[in-house]
């Protein structure tokens, strides 16, 4: 049997199994059905048997075709952040066709551009401060941050097709690690923090306001610190000094001359965007609908056109890949799947005589080794969160740590998988990233986080009187 003929056939044999097998107690047949096709997806991504779109139209008809309606499952298409990925995507077109991301390319390397690493940390502190106030990773990143690294790649030729290690796949696969961590750190850096907080406060009483949040958080600066040199070790771009390319970035960038009209539309666009995203929590504007604003600002001042969105592979097969499993997720939970797992989960839980480190741990295995399951990051907070709260009580140990401990570690296990959120799908489609080394340094990552949080954070916390 072939490579591509093992890695199709495990996941198709792993569907049918739990296809045929009978529904576990508590559970219906549909749903048990629909959760061995979704597991064989999960599994013919894992092993990339199939380009995603294609392994995921598998799924998609399969569970269509034998257990659901076909529309229960298209409902993954219309979700806002599967949208806001894809127009995230379109956005960086026009960053790139104007050239304002190649100035800014030779800006940044005559600037900062004496090594790869160097860079690496540039463009991390700035995801940081974004993290402040914008909400969404797919938009901090994925829309402010990623165009311009795109920048620097092009001035140092890593494109996916040629030389991608130079620079590019670094990069990518860091700014990924990177934005987890950042919006882990921040109770505004991803939306699905304040819904963890409003879910403390109902079901444990907790208030959770956000200097709190920052302040417990600060386990996750020295993770934010030591991700550009984990990437840097453990994935190394083949270019380590820049140096030589400096001169010759300053050269470019005065034969470029002063800004073009449309690089002023570009940067005024994203400027709004910023601004916009920023300023969500008081104008209530959907953040999603303020990416659709910007793309069309810059069809209108024709800066791209629509030849460029009908030929963005990248943005079309996000669409295909990242909705249809949002769809078989969301079909699985009509379905009472995650309410039946919870329950089980739940039942299985010791709830005393630990002792406060066991519990503690039990906690983050918790936040951690579901999120292998879900491809949404909100739909993992509002299905687990109220389980491992409700452990929390049960097992008696001190509530703000752990709950800290829980709200932190279930953003930056994110990075476990490449559609644990919307930046991981975008990311991927640029075509720099290797799936099976970002899930690989994604568990780096995760383990090296909760080892941290275990030991610095609670030693920490002791001192700053958290408990």
């Amino acid at each position: 049997m072939t490579n591509r003929g093992f890695t199709v056939s495990i996941p198709m044999l792993l569907a049918f199994t739990l296809f045929v097998l009978p529904a576990p107690e508590g559970l219906s047949p549909q749903a048990w059905k629909l959760f061995g096709i979704f597991a064989g997806t999960i599994l013919l991504l894992m092993l990339q048997g199939l380009p995603e779109p294609s392994a995921v139209l598998v799924g998609v008809t399969a569970a269509g075709l034998l257990v659901v309606p076909l529309g229960d499952i298209l409902v993954g298409f219309t979700d806002q952040i599967v949208w806001l990925t894809v127009v995230a995507i379109i956005m960086s077109i026009g960053f790139s066709k104007s050239g304002l991301s190649r100035r800014i390319g030779f800006l940044m390397i005559g600037a900062f551009g004496k090594s790869s690493l160097r860079l690496g940390y540039v463009f991390s502190f700035m995801d940081l401060l974004l993290a402040t106030f914008v909400p969404t990773a797919p938009a901090r990143t994925g829309g402010l941050v990623y165009p311009m690294c795109h920048g620097v790649l092009d001035a140092v030729n890593s494109t996916p097709r040629e030389n991608p290690r130079r620079l590019g796949s670094y990069l990518t696969v860091l700014l990924y690690m990177v934005s987890m961590t950042t919006g882990s750190i921040f109770m505004t850096g991803m939306a699905p923090n304040l819904l963890n907080a409003k879910l403390a406060s109902q079901i444990m009483g907790l208030q959770i306001s956000w200097p709190l949040w920052t302040i417990g958080a600060a386990p996750s600066f020295i993770v934010f610190l030591l991700i550009p040199v984990v990437a840097y070790r453990l994935y190394p771009p083949e270019m380590h000094s820049l140096e030589h390319i400096r001169r010759a970035a300053r050269i470019e960038l005065t034969a470029m001359g002063p800004m073009h009209w449309k690089e002023i539309v570009v940067a005024a666009t994203f400027l709004t965007a910023l601004i916009l995203w920023a300023t969500n929590g008081m104008t209530r504007m959907n953040i999603t609908i303020v990416a659709f604003l910007c793309t069309v600002i810059l069809l209108l001042c024709n800066v791209i056109q629509w030849e460029d969105i009908a030929e963005s592979k990248e943005a079309w097969s996000t669409l295909v890949w990242f909705g249809g499993i949002i769809g078989l997720s969301s079909a699985l939970d009509k379905l009472g799947f995650f309410t039946w797992f919870t329950v089980l989960l739940k039942s299985a839980l010791p709830l005393g005589g630990l002792g406060h480190f066991p519990s503690l741990l039990i906690v983050a295995l918790l936040a951690v080794i579901p999120h292998y399951l879900f491809p949404s990051l909100t739909v993992y907070v509002a299905t687990f969160s109220p389980v491992l709260f409700g452990f929390i009580v049960a097992a008696d140990i001190p509530h703000y740590p752990a709950v800290l401990l829980a709200c932190y570690l279930m953003v930056i296990s994110s990075t476990l998988t490449h559609y644990g959120n919307g930046l991981g799908p975008l990311l991927v489609a640029t075509g720099y990233v290797d799936k099976r080394i970002l899930w690989r340094l994604g568990l780096v990552v995760t383990v090296l986080a909760a080892a941290i949080y275990l030991t610095v954070g609670l030693l920490y916390w002791k001192l700053i009187g958290i408990y």
